[in-house]
């Protein structure tokens, strides 16, 4: 099975998509069972596990944003559930 998906830094809650990734398909790539549950476009982020709404989004090993809902495992992270830290 072709991986679909990598995992940038040992710290970080998302993934990055490096294929397109369809509901419901195996997020590969990422050391655990996973799908996704919304289609997930190429270079986009993927939750790895549950992330709660407020709490930081982690990529590059460093908080990129915090989500704006709760977050599953297997979700696209995108604009529409993150925005970025206030200062």
């Amino acid at each position: 099975m072709a991986v679909n998906a990598v995992i940038i830094h040992a710290e970080d809650n998302v993934a990055v998509a490096v294929a397109a990734i369809r509901t419901g398909e195996a997020v590969t790539g990422v050391g655990r069972e996973l799908r996704a549950r919304q289609d997930i476009p190429r270079n986009h982020k993927i939750a790895l596990r549950e992330i709660p709404a407020g709490a930081k989004i982690v990529k590059y090993g460093e908080a990129i944003g915090v989500a704006i809902s709760d977050l599953r495992p297997g979700d696209w992270v995108h604009t529409h559930n993150l925005k970025a830290e206030e200062n």
